[in-house]
């Protein structure tokens, strides 16, 4: 009898730890996919902003951090799975591609800005800066990015953005002033000089810009002088005429 309990003992330990075996390493499987559909992600993310830098002047500091953010998503999701080759051969690829941007990539201080056609762009255009800064900021507190070279990175997308929004400003403000509304044009010409002036690194874009918005302001405080000589001009012939009809001789019938 006592070997049947000891027997039935040491089937439920055995079950046991079995099943606490078995959870472990489903729980493990769990954390290891998980981690993998993050690291996918974050490829996923780097790949679609590189496919911007064809409409937005990207630095090769700022390429070269994508790209390497894409080698460490690769490297975590082979640690994660070493029997993944289609990853061994993405980095190969990566690898390469970082080479050939060290040596060859054009930079971004030297593509012109092509500003966006409509607001629709501009804004499309703005929520990448906003996700390279995201970006770039969480690179720099992982500490792969050198301090000065993050302030200089984030400044300079920081006026990639100012310049977008110059740009919807006088083209609102052009559209404004070929409609003649005055006021509207105004308000926004002065917006878009207060823009001008919280930027120090003015290049010759900006500088043309100001230039037009300057230009415009004072087409426009020109016609509204020319409106108010008129104005003034019918309202002294309004009162001319009254004196007329109140001082002319009466008629005798």
């Amino acid at each position: 009898m006592i070997y049947i309990v000891v027997l039935f003992i040491i089937l439920f330990v055995g079950f046991f730890g079995y099943t606490t075996y078995c959870n472990i390493k489903q729980e493990q499987e769990i954390e290891r996919r998980k981690k993998i559909s993050h690291y996918r992600n974050i490829i996923n993310e780097m790949d679609e902003l590189l496919l911007n830098a064809n409409h937005i002047p990207y630095s090769k500091n700022l390429v070269l951090m994508l790209q390497n953010r894409i080698l460490y998503a690769l490297k975590n999701i082979l640690e994660c799975n070493p029997s993944m080759n289609s990853i061994r051969t993405r980095i190969a690829d990566i690898n390469k591609q970082i080479e050939f941007v060290n040596a060859n990539y054009k930079s971004g201080e030297d593509n012109p800005f092509i500003p966006p056609k409509d607001d629709r762009g501009a804004i499309g255009m703005l929520k990448v800066i906003s996700r390279l800064r995201k970006v770039a900021r969480a690179e720099h507190n992982r500490g792969k990015i050198d301090p000065s070279a993050y302030v200089h990175e984030d400044r300079r997308l920081e006026i990639l953005a100012l310049k977008i929004n110059l740009t919807s400003l006088i083209n609102h403000a052009r559209d404004a002033f070929t409609s003649r509304q005055w006021g509207t044009a105004k308000q926004l010409i002065h917006k878009g000089l207060q823009v001008v002036k919280t930027i120090t690194e003015k290049d010759p874009w900006i500088e043309s810009r100001e230039q037009e918005f300057n230009e415009m302001d004072a087409a426009i405080n020109r016609e509204l002088s020319e409106l108010n000589k008129k104005e003034i001009h019918n309202i002294e012939e309004k009162e001319h005429d009254e004196l007329d009809e109140l001082f002319m001789p009466k008629k005798k019938w």
